[in-house]
């Protein structure tokens, strides 16, 4: 794929020395740069730097077919703040009118009738700090469906992926010095070319090439003139003994009809162009153990009278499977049952049994785009148990689950906290919320992650000022050294706990704490070897601790609302 390079635009705007004489002769080279980029997959439609300028507007592909040289080369060159602009006009002893103009009109060119301005340059002249903003056309930007996204400066969407793709790039470079800043803007061609066929303009651009020494220029001398005309290239310029120039238009037409777009949707609609991925499953109606296709003719349901397996017969995975969806929580959302990647696809329903393995309906996972398919896949193992005891009585049974979660339950207890929390309460959010789950694999460095996520999640919502306030109220003498947690027991024993009673309430939060330091902290490698060794040989995995752990917690926290007098609604 050829995208745009600035180094390639800076050797045209920037002398390699100031003894340089065939590059000041050479601005007529330039113009292989744009016959270049009008075959790019990544078109700079705007480009301002010292020895170059560049500017792009669409015009009506009837306007230019055939194209009017004359039009093209000696027209007003494209001005970027030209924009629509309401008129007032009074002259010759004619009433007064006002009228709202177009950009393009007032340029005198019969070649840009109707087209499209796509850059815009407002000043807000004495307000304004800065770089001047450089806008887009909004007939582009919304008909392409894009949206600004300030840190990457680009003009986005989301692809199939559920990745940010940027279709439009702005690329600036300030300078103190006027002749070294620079200014692009470039579009994705295919982008720019359905546009551009659905409303009937092709991309002109406007450009003008001028090499001599900056701020050492006294004028033109005697100059040696030329004038090219090829097919949707027109250009003139010239040359003397200290500088060169080339100035011209040229057309980039859409390389894309109406008529091949919409096949190409329909190909994309068309269900039997579809491909699916080959899966182990558990055939739940033939209770046995087989591969198959996940596509819906190797498929049935309860209702159909068939051999072939049910929609709802589970496939296996290794537990590593779910790593890349923890991993980055801005592309997916992985709920405790589902997982979603944004704008691109959604997984119904899984989830993890006994054995640790996670499992989905092999008719979920047709509903996956094939790539995505096919990364499931290669997690895919026999199944080494049943599906979870939670998964058989909502999916199977269409009963309630009603099993413990004691990582639900607190998250469930903290966000009723939450909507009116006390003054020792920093409300946790939903962000916090989410991004606490359970281990999936037994990788240290994910349980270590999630140790670390609990302790925000909870321990880090507790003020310490407020309840040191409420502890040395109550006249219990306090450490300025203590932290939040020995705070805490002190106020449970002024309300009523016992010395003992109290530590117990905090016991489990403080392991949280004190794992937080040694697994992703300033902990030892020692300590942080010990800790996952008896994570490992108490609790079996490091699933299987933090389950534990959370329940503990769990109930801790309600303790802990119970000693203040909270009742929470449901």
């Amino acid at each position: 794929m050829r995208r745009f390079k600035k180094s390639e635009l800076e050797a045209l705007s920037v002398c390699p020395d100031p003894g340089a004489v065939e590059w000041l002769a050479g601005a007529e080279d330039s113009v292989s740069y744009l016959k270049t980029n009008s075959e790019n997959d990544e078109l700079v439609i705007f480009a301002s730097a010292k020895s170059v300028l560049i500017h792009g507007v669409l015009a009506l592909t009837s306007k230019v077919t055939p194209p009017d040289a004359h039009d093209l080369l000696h027209g007003t060159f494209p001005r970027v703040d030209d924009c629509w602009a309401i008129q007032r006009v009074w002259s010759g002893g004619q009433e007064h009118r006002m009228y709202l103009e177009p950009p393009l009109s007032s340029w005198g060119s019969k070649s840009f009738e109707g087209g499209e301005k796509l850059i815009y340059w407002r000043s807000f002249t004495g307000v304004q700090q800065g770089l001047t903003p450089i806008e887009l056309s909004q007939k582009l930007v919304h008909a392409l469906d894009l949206y600004f996204v300030p840190e990457r400066n680009a003009y986005c969407r989301l692809d199939r992926r559920g990745e940010i793709e940027d279709v439009i790039k702005i690329i600036r470079r300030e300078s103190a010095d006027v002749w070294e800043g620079l200014d692009v803007v470039t579009i994705l061609r295919k982008d720019l070319d359905k546009f551009m066929a659905l409303s009937g303009t092709s991309l002109v651009l406007k450009f003008d090439f001028t090499r001599v020494r900056w701020g050492d220029f006294g004028g033109w001398g005697e100059i040696e003139r030329y004038e090219r005309d090829e097919p949707d290239l027109f250009y003139h310029g010239g040359k003397d003994g200290q500088g060169s120039f080339a100035n011209g238009a040229i057309i980039v037409r859409p390389k894309v009809t109406v008529g091949e777009l919409v096949q190409a949707w329909k190909e994309e609609e068309d269900p039997k162009k579809r491909r699916y991925a080959i899966f182990k499953i558990y055939d739940r109606k033939n209770k046995t153990n087989i591969e198959t296709s996940c596509a819906p003719e190797f498929l049935s349901n309860y209702f159909q009278a068939s051999d072939l397996p049910w929609e709802i017969s589970p496939a296996f995975f290794r537990p590593e499977v779910l790593l890349r969806f923890k991993a980055d929580p801005e592309r997916f959302t992985l709920e405790e049952r589902s997982i979603t990647c944004r704008n691109a696809w959604y997984l119904k329903s899984y989830d993890i049994n006994e054995a640790g393995q996670v499992h989905s309906y092999i008719g979920d996972l047709a509903h996956l785009p094939y790539e995505e398919q096919l990364y499931w896949q290669s997690f895919n193992e026999w199944p080494q148990g049943s599906i979870s005891e939670r998964a058989h009585q909502t999916d199977i049974l269409g009963e309630w689950a009603t099993a413990y979660d004691p990582l639900n339950a607190l998250k469930h207890t903290i966000h009723k906290l939450d909507r009116s929390p006390p003054e020792w309460w920093n409300p946790r959010g939903e962000a916090l919320s989410d991004a606490t789950r359970y281990p999936a694999t037994d990788s240290p460095k994910e349980w270590a992650d999630e140790i670390m996520a609990l302790d925000q999640l909870l321990v880090e919502g507790f003020v310490v000022k407020p309840l040191r306030i409420l502890a040395e109220a109550a006249g219990r003498k306090l450490d300025p050294s203590w932290g939040t947690l020995k705070v805490m027991q002190e106020v449970l024993v002024a309300k009523g706990r016992s010395e003992i009673e109290a530590k117990a309430v905090v016991a489990p939060m403080q392991r949280v704490h004190g794992l937080r330091t040694e697994v992703k902290g300033h902990g030892t490698t020692d300590k942080r070897r010990k800790a996952e060794i008896d994570a490992r040989t108490k609790h079996g995995s490091f699933r299987s601790h933090f389950t534990q752990l959370a329940a503990e917690c769990d109930k801790a926290f309600n303790e802990v609302l119970s000693a203040f007098g909270i009742v929470l609604e449901s």
